[in-house]
């Protein structure tokens, strides 16, 4: 009897061994399916911000073209590429495109308008700033592990079957994370968004200025929506790359001064390569062209010349380029001079200050602040 006893438990515990771990693998092969469904949306959302900072380089007058574009073609194949090269061998991925914004058996893939203010997606919707991906297991890796399960075992892990479907959408919200906000005068009608202006690089400068001399080359500093405290710096918030924040029509805290350790620490982000590398633009021998951002815009006439925060409404965005920052002194951020890269055009001495030569403005208000993409794509479903 202790032997058939024996043996019994022994076929219990080796059938109770298999199905652990074939229920472990089921989990494993569903969070890898999810975070495929992320990364590739992720990567196609991406590739619709460099379709449009390609335009704005090359032909501003067609950005809007890239926005109705309902097939964005190169961010599908960007999702399809991160999706059939980010997966670990348990649940290899696939994605069907027919070029089509709805999910079906032969499309896993759309793009359409992601509204910030509802919160919702809607497919095929423009001016497109979002891409949804649905990512399943291929017919080769389908077959693999427990495949469909029993009702017995459906009811005890809560999955009917072995092959999810997870879906996941990444969207470019419109908001900002710069820790500079240019003055109102800097906007000017003609460089209203989707219009993107090149000026004659403009050296702006965050010095005092006397009540009444505000002009358009003019920006204070911000720490947006949190307050600056002994243990949250200004010099923290830009040098950790806080997140984005929606602060169109919102008040944000700015201050001006005569300090230029903000600058330094800005310059030392600007041309650092692993920072932001993707909104920025070099030339062919790898010297740095330009950094473009999004930037909160701010009444300025009656700033007072103290480094003291004070709270302002943002009445705009604006999305510059930063052709350069020069700020003579160490380097910011902790960084060494060697970690950075070249700009393309030299600081002079006595010429510190941050430079922009693309400039495009809309309102908090405006109907075309819905076209305006964010410069980071984020997770929103």
């Amino acid at each position: 009897m202790d032997t058939t006893y024996v043996t019994i438990m022994l076929v219990v515990f080796i059938v109770l061994t298999g199905l652990a771990i074939d229920v472990g693998y089921m989990y494993v092969s569903d969070e890898d399916l999810q975070h495929a469904a992320e990364t590739s949306a992720l990567a196609g959302a991406q590739a619709i911000k460099q379709r449009v900072l390609f335009q704005a380089q090359s032909d501003p007058g067609k950005i809007a073209e890239v926005l109705v574009d309902p097939v964005q073609k190169q961010p599908r194949e960007a999702a399809i590429e991160v999706a059939s090269g980010n997966h670990s061998a348990s649940a290899l991925v696939s994605l069907a495109n027919s070029n089509g914004n709805s999910l079906s058996e032969d499309n896993d893939i759309t793009v359409g308008f992601w509204n910030i203010s509802s919160r919702t997606y809607t497919p095929g919707a423009t001016p497109v700033n979002a891409m949804q991906v649905r990512t399943r297991r291929t017919a080769e890796s389908s077959s693999v592990g427990m495949g469909s399960l029993g009702s017995f075992m459906a009811k005890i892990t809560g999955t009917a079957s072995f092959g999810s479907t997870p879906v996941a959408t990444a969207a470019l919200v419109p908001g900002t994370r710069s820790n500079i906000a240019v003055c109102a005068d800097a906007c000017e009608p003609a460089c209203s968004y989707p219009q993107i202006c090149s000026i004659n690089e403009r050296r702006m400068s965050h010095l005092p200025w006397a009540p009444g001399n505000w002009r358009g080359d003019r920006y204070v500093y911000t720490s947006l929506l949190h307050p600056v405290t002994l243990t949250n710096t200004m010099s923290d918030l830009v040098c950790q790359e806080m997140p984005v924040q929606e602060v169109c029509g919102l008040p944000i805290f700015t201050s001006s001064g005569k300090d230029d350790t903000i600058l330094r620490d800005m310059k030392a982000m600007m041309y650092d390569p692993k920072v932001d590398r993707s909104n920025k633009e070099y030339d062919q021998k790898g010297r740095l062209l330009g950094w473009w951002v999004i930037v909160p815009v701010t009444d300025c006439r009656t700033v007072p010349a103290a480094e003291v925060p004070e709270q302002r409404v943002v009445t705009r965005y604006s999305l510059v380029r930063i052709s350069r920052i020069c700020a003579a002194g160490p380097a910011g951020c902790s960084q060494s001079a060697s970690a950075t890269e070249l700009p393309a055009v030299p600081c002079s001495t006595g010429g510190d200050g941050l430079y922009i030569d693309r400039i495009s403005c809309v309102g908090c208000d405006s109907r075309s602040k819905m076209m305006l993409p964010g410069l980071r794509p984020v997770l929103v479903d």
